[in-house]
């Protein structure tokens, strides 16, 4: 069995979106269980969402999990491309518990233009505390160089940064340069199975091609057929600034987070909030889609994040209760809130069902052969893909 550990939902819908395209049977669990008969597991330890010390206890338990499952097992740790989240201290947790040999920690994604030259990372060819992400109210960027922020945290394992085309260091957190996928190929052929690969979609790719699987072409009839009713909820804090231009140019109605943001609260009265709970379902039930947004400037307050989930959550109950779940095509943008929506729906396993675009991922949840929900979810800084945007149309016009 292929594992994967992930520190977030929408991390790990992507993981499993490209497990899906190289031919896995692939499982997103919210609860582990190794006894699954899917070829691969990816779970979302949802630790990207806790604070450190949670987040190390929680790994220590998996870690632990896994030393006393007595079965072949392949280890992946999905990291987020961007560096953000208790990157450090949870490879320290499982170093504890595993002893791997050299840890191999490589977060580019070339194609997306992210990108580790000579020590630092780039967006775009832009150092990466200039861009968006230096304001993410969680785990905000102050720094490009890669070594520095490995460094802001106690290391069990010496930290090496490496140039292509050089030997893995023992005993050792292993970054290096990455230009394209070719370095990410060659860095993952210089492990073996006593290592820890530790990165983003692109590294898993080679991972998985290192192990010998090879991407399959998606069947037209694998494609999901479009439901009735399509709710866009985009609760991430990194905003695309594209996204608002193809709902326009789609018509899908934008319904954006009402009341006031005063220090770390929602302000808004219960009628507010109640008459707006009613307009989604109006419009959703009068235009069969919708996007609902948080307009507000972001602000580096957790509890202010919190209160924002707990609403969305709120909502989900609502619309749950006034329409029919498996007619509505849910589209969840940042991790954080898909987790929240989706977790209160219970701890059940997911099914990969379709990978629109490397990113964007379809999951679908069925219990006993019924279905009982679709969700698509994106990372927050991925846009919707246009071909998704477009099967609305015929539901539009």
């Amino acid at each position: 069995m292929l594992l994967v550990l992930a520190d977030d939902f929408s991390g790990a819908a992507e993981i499993g979106g490209v497990a899906h395209r190289y031919g896995l049977k692939t499982e997103l669990q919210l609860k582990l269980n190794l006894n699954s008969t899917a070829d691969i597991v990816v779970f979302d330890t949802n630790t990207r969402s806790i604070n450190e010390a949670e987040a190390i206890t929680k790994i220590s338990e998996i870690g632990h999990s896994i030393k006393k499952w007595n079965k072949p097992l392949r280890l992946f740790k999905k990291i987020d491309s961007v560096m953000r989240g208790h990157l450090v201290p949870e490879i320290n947790a499982l170093q504890d518990q595993l002893h791997f040999n050299t840890v191999l920690l490589l977060p580019a994604n070339p194609v997306r233009g992210r990108k580790i030259i000579s020590g630092n990372y780039f967006v775009n060819e832009t150092p990466i505390h200039e861009t968006v992400f230096a304001h993410d109210p969680d785990f905000p960027v102050t720094t490009s160089h890669v070594a520095s922020r490995i460094a802001a945290y106690p290391s069990k394992l010496k930290h090496v940064h490496l140039s292509p085309n050089k030997n893995l260091p023992a005993a050792s957190i292993v970054t290096g340069d990455v230009t394209s996928k070719a370095d990410l190929k060659m860095y993952v052929a210089l492990t073996s199975d006593k290592d820890l690969c530790c990165g983003a979609a692109e590294l898993f790719e080679a991972f998985l091609e290192y192990l010998g699987y090879k991407a399959t072409v998606k069947k037209p009839n694998e494609v999901l057929a479009p439901l009735p009713y399509t709710l866009i909820i985009n609760g991430s804090t990194v905003k695309n600034l594209t996204e608002k231009v193809w709902y326009q140019r789609y018509s899908i109605p934008q319904l954006p987070f009402p009341g006031l943001v005063k220090e770390n609260n929602v302000v808004f009265s219960k009628e507010e909030n109640s008459a707006w709970y009613k307009t989604i379902v109006t419009t959703l039930l009068t235009s069969q889609s919708a996007v609902i947004t948080i307009d507000h400037p972001v602000q580096h307050d957790k509890l202010l994040s919190e209160k924002f989930l707990n609403y969305f959550v709120e909502l989900m109950q609502y619309i749950t209760g006034e329409m029919d779940m498996t007619r509505i095509h849910f589209c969840l943008t940042g991790g954080a809130t898909a987790s929240a929506i989706i977790r209160q729906l219970g701890e059940g396993t997911w099914s990969v069902k379709e990978e629109i675009v490397p990113g964007v991922v379809t999951l679908v949840l069925e219990n006993q052969g019924m279905l009982h929900g679709i969700f698509t979810v994106k990372p927050g800084s991925y846009p919707w893909p246009a071909s998704l945007l477009e099967t609305l149309l015929p539901i539009i016009k």
